[in-house]
């Protein structure tokens, strides 16, 4: 995954986190929230664009596991970002689950949270 599309503020992650919206999954959580809603936030540019983050917490491990689920996560939204629609931020919270999922399983996760969410091209 490119560093454009990352989410870098930390404001920003706290924003997503309290106006977005929720939705779990197996192993994974998203907060969402399109960007028409923070057009006039000021620490993000190319709202226009899809912004996405991830936060992992210390209880999923040590930091080499923390960084290993990383890893998964942004291969697998580095395939999917061809796919999204522009204009969402999206924050990816892994659970206790995600460690013990293969890669596929992973990406089938995220792919059906991304529909639920109208992330992806032709979902509602």
């Amino acid at each position: 995954m490119k560093r454009v599309y990352s989410l870098k503020s930390r404001e920003s992650y706290k924003f997503i986190f309290f106006k977005g919206k929720k939705i779990k999954g197996r192993g994974n959580i998203i907060f969402v929230l399109k960007n028409s809603a923070i057009d006039n936030y000021k620490n993000e540019s190319a709202f226009s664009d899809i912004k996405i983050g991830i936060a992992v917490g210390k209880r999923l491990g040590k930091a080499n596991k923390r960084n290993w689920i990383k890893r998964r996560i942004r291969a697998v939204c580095s395939e999917l970002i061809v796919q999204m629609n522009d204009g969402f931020s999206i924050i990816i919270k892994p659970g206790q689950g995600n460690e013990m999922m293969s890669f596929e399983e992973l990406k089938s996760d995220l792919v059906t949270l991304f529909r639920n969410a109208g992330v992806l091209n032709g979902s509602s």
